[in-house]
């Protein structure tokens, strides 16, 4: 829909951009009558602004745009006409549209992902004597799981889930270390100071966020853009990781491809060391 493409974009929107399109989620039945001329005047910002915040959602003209908003509008109509609004099929379609929304977050994720800066990123992990990662909250989930398959793949990563532990860590890392750091807003204030520790102690920062413009995205060598979309509160805690957790298996690819036998053979022996440790278990 237009409205899940442009808060997927919102954050790589310039201000100007992100007020024109502050007015159409505000008032989204008025997308398909203003003209781009009325929007520009109320967002106080030149056509152009409009056009060129359009084709970053992906659109090539506003009557594309408008275009779409009309279709989107017929089918949503014709689709409440052949479900006659029933209420039972209502009070679930939040669950429905929260997998949908999921399947937009991870391929706006992939659309928009830098292979080259995945490169780089990967051969520094590679040399890196340790390689640190942080998160809290929701974003602790994907940083947890990231160091963990690092490590099976045979490269010495750290986590904490204390964050006085996470800022001490950091700040005892080299030039020949590596930071990453999640936040889906950018602007959590414990992964900031971990990561500007790490920064500061001279190691490679990488910040994994939703925010291009945020503190975290600021202090850090490399950025990851991970989209982040959800439209009631239930799926506001749920959504956030989601496109985290797409990044970590796209980053963890590309390290195996880098080196297959190497890191197929690191994956076969974590194997072993997890069946033996059944297997004492069992005895």
């Amino acid at each position: 829909m237009w409205e899940t493409e442009l808060r997927l974009c919102y954050a790589m929107l310039s201000r100007n951009q992100k007020k024109a399109a502050d007015l159409l989620l505000e008032n989204p039945e008025a997308a398909g009558n203003i003209t781009v001329r009325e929007l520009a005047e109320r967002a106080g910002v030149g056509q152009a602004t409009i056009i060129r915040m359009l084709q970053a959602a992906g659109y090539e003209s506003w009557s594309a745009f408008q275009k779409t908003v009309w279709q989107e509008k017929g089918q949503q109509e014709l689709s409440g006409e052949q479900t006659g609004q029933k209420r039972e099929n209502k009070k679930y379609e939040a669950v429905f549209q929260i997998i949908r929304d999921d399947l937009t977050m991870i391929s706006d994720m992939a659309k928009h992902l830098d292979l080259r800066q995945m490169e780089e990123v990967v051969r520094v992990i590679k040399k890196a004597k340790i390689i640190d990662v942080y998160g809290t909250d929701n974003s602790a989930n994907a940083a947890a799981e990231l160091s963990g398959r690092m490590l099976h793949l045979g490269l010495t990563s750290r986590n904490y889930s204390d964050l006085f532990f996470q800022k001490v860590s950091a700040g005892h890392l080299g030039k020949k270390d590596v930071a990453i750091g999640f936040s889906i807003s950018g602007e959590t204030q414990a992964v900031i100071d971990s990561l500007a520790a790490a920064k500061q102690a001279g190691a490679v920062t990488v910040a994994v966020t939703g925010g291009q413009t945020s503190e975290l995205a600021r202090i850090a060598d490399y950025i990851f853009i991970t989209p982040t979309i959800h439209f009631s509160e239930i799926s506001r805690w749920i959504s956030s990781r989601i496109s985290q957790m797409a990044f970590v298996d796209a980053l963890c690819g590309a390290i195996m491809l880098s080196d297959p036998e190497r890191f197929d053979r690191m994956l076969i022996q974590s194997t072993k060391e997890f069946e033996q440790d059944m297997h004492h278990k069992e005895e």
